[in-house]
């Protein structure tokens, strides 16, 4: 399962490098525009290669779950990923699709566990299953964490460091190599001892990775921040895949379709979830400080001299103070004055 767990692996490695450069060379549309190609040479892949699925007794589509659930999930997604926008999760247009996703969710519920219903959209009832329930739990509080915290990575690389989308991508790919090394390896020992010792070993590699990026600053090097997602990488890539081998193991055959999709639709909620919650906290950890309202105000002016002795005037400041103050904030540094010389990007471009 670890072996086969890889090919998921190659979407974080090429993933941002190809966003970057499709922003980069043509605009931010084409980062959704390419899975239509993508998903259509899929489709036509797996018509061809994979083998006809007769299933017997044939099951029923559950409508009215999928009318209750997925515009519940859609709603309350679309209500946590406003947060950001509105720095609060009291605003109307937040709460509003917010309140609307959970009781729609609340509803399918009752529907999902009914006797009536014999074949629900997401099989609630393997939660009976308390190998199955622990993982759930375990996944959904990886990716809150993980999946939040990875936000920042590449904010960090392009309004710190200068770098543009593709240099963030190619940047981020240390951490998809270092899960790819340990998925496979990390499928050995939990067959032997079992997944629980492995996941803890995992989240404590991951948890050394993220300590490391406790210490950064506008210069730290590329070697020691490359190095630290390489290490979360391998953290990551020897705690997802236990994850779902804990649960899956556990369950027939017939109910394994059931719990993937179960597991994967607690990963996307929990990722979506810890992404509005680490914008939440680095929206409101720099509301409130002077050097990034200045930044702004300066970045908004651009080359407009009235503008900018506009700004000096509004918050009283001289021309050496304001180097000073945006000496703090690097984000509205010039893309060219702003490449490290130790960015490997520019380093070659040097040479």
């Amino acid at each position: 399962m670890a072996v086969l767990g890889i090919p998921m692996l190659l979407g974080p490695i090429f993933g941002p490098i190809m966003g970057g450069a499709l922003i980069d060379a043509v605009s931010w549309h084409w980062i959704f525009l390419i899975n239509l190609p993508i998903g259509i040479a899929a489709a036509v892949y797996a018509r061809i290669v994979l083998p006809k699925d007769d299933v017997e007794p044939s099951e029923t589509f559950d409508w009215l779950g999928m009318v209750l659930l997925s515009p519940g999930l859609a709603a309350f997604l679309y209500g946590v990923s406003s947060i950001p926008e509105h720095g609060t999760a009291m605003a109307r247009e937040v709460m509003i699709p917010m309140v609307l996703g959970i009781l729609l969710i609340v509803a399918f519920v009752p529907w999902a566990l009914s006797k009536r219903n014999l074949h629900p959209l997401v099989e609630l009832r393997l939660f009976a299953n308390k190998n199955m329930t622990v993982a759930v739990i375990a996944m959904m509080l990886f990716a809150l964490a993980f999946f939040g915290a990875s936000l920042l990575f590449p904010l960090y690389f392009i309004q710190v460091r200068g770098e543009d989308a593709l240099g963030a991508g190619l940047l981020l790919a240390p951490q998809g190599i270092g899960a790819m090394i340990t998925m496979p390896i990390a499928g050995i020992p939990a067959d032997k001892i079992g997944p629980g010792k492995i996941v803890l070993v995992g989240i404590a590699v991951i948890t050394a990775g993220m300590a490391m990026f406790t210490q950064i600053g506008a210069d730290t090097s590329y070697a020691y921040m490359l190095g630290a997602l390489f290490i979360m990488g391998l953290g990551m890539g020897g705690t997802m895949m236990p994850i779902m081998t804990a649960a899956l193991t556990t369950l027939t055959a017939h109910n394994v379709a059931r719990g993937s999709t179960l597991l994967n639709i607690t990963q996307q909620v929990a990722a979506s979830m810890g992404t509005a919650l680490f914008s939440v906290i680095l929206t409101n950890e720099l509301k409130g400080k002077d050097s990034v309202a200045v930044a702004g105000a300066v970045k908004e002016a651009g080359a407009d001299q009235t503008a900018l002795a506009s700004v000096l005037e509004k918050f009283g400041l001289t021309n050496s103070q304001l180097g000073d103050v945006l000496a703090q904030c690097p984000a509205t540094w010039p893309t060219r004055s702003r490449r490290s010389s130790s960015s490997p990007r520019s380093s070659s471009r040097a040479a």
